[in-house]
């Protein structure tokens, strides 16, 4: 694995640590507290550019051909068997969520942030282990 994937999956654990090691407390003061959205939101939005970064990156590795858009990543990710592609088919919300995060900026994103404590984090421990795996 090189340098950089590395450094993206150490970035990735620690990202995913903090929100998992503050999920309760974050889930019991999003609604009310504007400093724990954000700072939630932010989190979750670097968790997000990661897994999409990570992506690209192995695409890259392989010699694939690069991706034409974040979910097709994902998509490809499966595609060629880098991780499951029912789980690609699952998992391609991330690259929604980074785009909801970086451009709705006038939505409220209390509602998706809270379904992605509650569901998504275990979605990202199952992709770090598989990319953990990854021999490249």
């Amino acid at each position: 694995m090189n340098d950089v994937l590395f450094s993206k999956i150490q970035r990735l654990k620690g990202e995913y640590k903090y929100l998992s090691d503050n999920k309760s407390r974050f889930l019991s003061e999003l609604k009310e507290s504007i400093e724990v959205r954000k700072v939630v939101e932010r989190s979750v939005y670097i968790v997000a550019e990661i897994v999409l970064d990570i992506a690209d990156l192995i695409i890259i590795q392989k010699e694939y051909p690069k991706p034409s858009t974040y979910s097709d990543s994902i998509y490809k990710l499966g595609e060629y068997n880098i991780i499951p592609g029912k789980f690609a088919h699952k998992f391609v919300y991330i690259a929604g969520i980074q785009n909801f995060l970086a451009h709705d900026y006038m939505e409220d994103t209390t509602r998706e942030i809270e379904k992605f404590l509650r569901y998504g984090l275990a979605n990202i421990d199952y992709f770090l282990k598989l990319v953990e795996d990854y021999d490249g």
